[in-house]
């Protein structure tokens, strides 16, 4: 039968709370919680965007978390991030929880403060399924412990890892070991360094070559006269348990799925992730501002230019800089090219999951479309590095904008051929409608954004909520399913490609003439003309290569809309060319935690169907 879920009729969510005039000390939660705490509410502030941020006693966190998620006025339904920091000097590890309120369109930043000799904080999995997998990375780069945690171990780093914590700032860039080491300690790891408690306990129900004259799980030793009817009787309770991955095609990436079968249903799934852990996030530490930029187009290397822009961003508001009006609407453009070129992508690959090759040749033709406008525009076409602070590398060349007119002209055409091989067909319909199932509270729950928390009903959208790069100025409607299903995932993403090429059009329509670049040499380079011929411009261009941009003290939460969901950075200051604190949320990560929901109760063919649906990439969540 054919699913009812498709998307309605747009609508916006309401957009953020106005700042108060007041200071973050007049925002109503602000408001709240000091009535409600008092002394326990140490400090009340905010960010470089305005944002308040509130730092509370540790030992009263979990209740003022509480506090914030259930009382109806306040209803604090979203937990985005949770970042670790450690400025050094054993002073204490901040824990940075932030808040969004969907009904209520505000942000919150509540802060505790863990003493380093005692890091110990009750955790928020009780309130939040987000905080799972997020205050297990926080355990395992900072060593904080959250009391009542479900299931605290290493996520990113191996299980037998035993060189410390890495992103605390005693630890050194390389590690504690020597390569040579760190490579025969982890050949020496052993299964219980590997495995779960909860999947050694599934690899219990898995048969073994029993000892002599040892029953194998209390089926009695196969002998002549054991008859194949009486053999399969009694392997009807036994378990299988399979490991997809990490190296499967239908992962999208170096992921294991740890799978417990009853037959052909799943009935748990343990993901395990960190293959590809590189620590971009300690290394920028050590990087100074624009260095950093080349890290953050190898996360989503199938959207690189969303992450680029938003960086940028972060640290133009740290600096308290507006760049141009003709460098926002080319971000702009960029960043909806981007979106395009993840949603084809995924669009392509999960059709070709899904048996349904042809929308793959199609998909990916496009994709080389805006792969030859980035190659035009900057040289590269994957990992692009194209955004500098306060501007970007170059402007368009001659005949960019018309290339990328003729693109979004054609691409309609490319969206409806998919749509009429796909929409309805029996066989996609079958391996979608009603398959990884999530409604909107439970989505929230976890933590999901962007297309997979849309699909579910909630019409929360970065750009819509929290405008950036202009949005706000142009006109497009965000598309939301009914269902939560792998089918309304699909029509949420094909619809939101449809809107992007709308927004395309009315910026490449308004493209602004003017300067690309902020006219502030201690912030970009001069153009090299003016420095072969003028004095100043020349010390400027050497105090900013040698001395590299000093960015003031400051701290600041920024988040974009990316292909794949919310992209938020955490980013602090002391004053220097560095960054004491990098951190990004990246949405796949908290994407990819809800897929045990997803998948659990299904059938293990529908495992593809699910983790297609949520479009991962491992870059982002190894990081």
């Amino acid at each position: 039968m054919p699913s009812t879920s498709v998307p309605a009729e747009s609508i916006e969510l309401i957009a953020g709370a106005p700042r108060p005039d007041g200071g973050p000390g007049t925002d109503p939660a602000v408001a709240a919680l000091r009535k409600r705490f008092g002394d326990a509410v140490l400090s009340v502030s905010a960010d470089a965007t305005g944002v308040p941020v509130v730092i509370v006693e540790a030992a009263r966190g979990y209740d003022v978390l509480e506090y914030l998620k259930t009382d109806p006025a306040l209803s604090f339904d979203l937990l985005a991030d949770l970042m670790g920091v450690d400025v050094g000097g054993g002073r204490p590890i901040r824990l940075w929880y932030q808040l969004w309120s969907m009904k209520h369109g505000r942000q919150l930043r509540v802060e505790c403060r863990v003493p380093f000799d005692d890091l110990e904080i009750r955790s928020a999995t009780s309130l939040w399924r987000a905080a799972n997998w997020l205050e297990r990375e926080v355990w395992d780069m900072y060593g904080v412990t959250f009391t009542g945690h479900p299931d605290l171990r290493r996520i990113l780093m191996p299980e037998n890892y035993d060189e410390g914590f890495p992103l605390r700032k005693d630890f050194p860039l390389r590690g504690r070991f020597a390569r040579a080491e760190q490579v025969r300690r982890a050949l020496e790891r052993k299964g219980e360094d590997v495995y779960s408690r909860e999947e050694l306990e599934m690899a219990g129900v898995l048969p073994r070559t029993p000892a002599p004259g040892e029953e194998l799980h209390g089926l009695p030793e196969l002998g002549p006269e054991m008859l194949p009817e009486a053999l399969v009787d009694g392997l009807e309770a036994e378990r299988m348990v399979i490991n997809m991955g990490p190296q499967h095609p239908a992962t999208h990436g170096v992921l294991r799925l740890v799978l417990q079968l009853d037959g052909e249903t799943v009935e748990r799934c343990i993901p395990h992730i960190g293959y590809l852990h590189t620590g971009f996030e300690k290394t920028c530490e050590y990087r100074e501002w624009n260095q950093v930029i080349p890290y953050t187009d190898r996360m989503d290397y199938l959207a690189p230019m969303i992450y680029n822009v938003a960086y940028a961003g972060a640290v133009e508001s740290l600096l308290g800089v507006e760049i141009t009006p003709r460098c926002s609407t080319i971000r702009l453009i960029l960043n909806e090219l981007n979106r395009l070129l993840g949603h084809l992508l995924w669009l392509g690959t999960t059709a070709m999951d899904l048996g349904a090759t042809t929308v793959f040749i199609y998909t990916f033709q496009e994709r080389e479309t805006i792969y030859n406008l980035h190659e035009a525009y900057c040289g590269s076409r994957i990992t692009n590095s194209a955004t500098r602070i306060g501007g970007m590398i170059a402007d368009l060349p001659a005949g960019w904008v018309e290339a990328c007119r003729d693109f979004i002209e054609h691409l309609p055409a490319t969206l409806d051929e998919a749509e009429r091989l796909l929409t309805t067909n029996s066989i996609w319909m079958a391996r979608t409608i009603d398959v990884g199932v999530i409604d909107a509270d439970t989505a929230l729950n976890y933590g999901l954004t962007g297309p997979s928390l849309r699909a579910s009903g909630i019409a929360y959208d970065v750009r819509k909520a929290r405008p950036y790069l202009g949005y706000e100025e142009y006109d497009f409607d965000v598309p939301v399913g009914v269902t939560g299903d792998c089918y309304d995932r699909y029509l949420v993403r094909l619809e939101e490609m449809r809107q992007s090429i709308g927004i395309l059009h009315q910026a490449l329509d308004r493209l602004p003439d003017g300067p690309l670049n902020i006219d502030d040499p201690a912030i970009i380079l001069p153009p090299k003309s003016a420095a072969m011929s003028s004095i100043d411009s020349m010390i400027a261009h050497f105090k900013l290569v040698m001395e590299g941009l000093q960015v003031p003290a400051g701290e600041v939460w920024y988040s974009v809309e990316a292909s794949k969901g919310e992209l938020g950075i955490g980013l602090i200051s002391d004053g220097g060319s560095k960054p004491v604190r990098c951190r990004f949320r990246a949405p796949s990560f908290m994407n990819l935690a809800v897929l045990p929901h997803l998948v659990e109760g299904g059938l293990v063919s529908d495992v593809i169907t699910a983790n297609a649906s949520i479009d991962i990439v491992l870059g982002e969540i190894d990081r």
